[in-house]
């Protein structure tokens, strides 16, 4: 079986043992594509986080070290990272395998005879680099909030090009793209257009709801 075609299977798994709120096949960024991509909220009444899942997916036939290796590549981007590979006939992982995944913090998840999934080891929670995990977000379609942290898709984002824009986000309870120009100007930046931005959330505008009575 060839390797895109497990791709369906893995991403079904991954939406219903992690409870995720989106998945995408073969999503990344410049530094690299990932066969499955996976975002959950864990986050309480008090606050919390919400984690970016990779899988790196195989056919039966692969080699090993080779493929352990491009899973934990993705670390610098994702917050969970897994290694998924059809093993049909209930073979399965090796000790020595699974003893280089550990040594290494990636996942291991075996894809059975029917395509059905299972998780033969966890991933440890990895801290990959904020600047590479926000622009494989933003490539799913979604960015962060700066003041809960949580993800929303971007679609409606007003862009802030005048200060009476902030004033239309809170009436219309929408998220708000805003620039740098100040952190710009210190990267040195001459390009014609700033791309240096960051957003706040429809809930989180609403906070500033009282400055429109000033």
């Amino acid at each position: 079986m060839k390797e895109k075609s497990l791709y369906e299977h893995v991403r079904n798994f991954i939406e219903s043992e992690f409870s995720c709120f989106h998945t995408s096949i073969e999503k990344g960024t410049q530094w690299g594509k990932i066969d499955v991509v996976g975002l959950r909220r864990s986050i309480g009444y008090l606050g919390g986080h919400t984690e970016v899942i990779s899988v790196e997916v195989k056919p039966k036939k692969y080699n090993f070290l080779k493929s352990i290796g491009q899973a934990y590549s993705y670390s610098v981007m994702a917050d969970l990272c897994f290694l998924a590979v059809h093993k049909p006939y209930d073979k399965d992982f090796t000790q020595e395998e699974k003893d280089i995944a550990l040594k290494l913090g990636v996942g291991l998840i075996k894809i059975g005879s029917h395509y059905s999934c299972n998780i033969i080891s966890s991933s440890p929670m990895n801290s990959p680099l904020p600047s590479y995990r926000l622009s494989l977000i933003n490539k799913l379609g979604f960015v962060q909030c700066m003041i809960c942290k949580t993800f929303f898709q971007s679609e409606d984002l007003i862009n802030q090009k005048e200060r009476k824009i902030i004033a239309t986000a809170i009436q219309e309870r929408k998220p708000l793209c805003y620039w740098l120009d100040n952190l710009a100007h210190q990267k040195n930046d001459n390009k014609k257009y700033i791309r240096d931005r960051r957003h706040i959330c429809a809930d989180c505008i609403q906070v500033f709801a009282g400055l429109l009575e000033y």
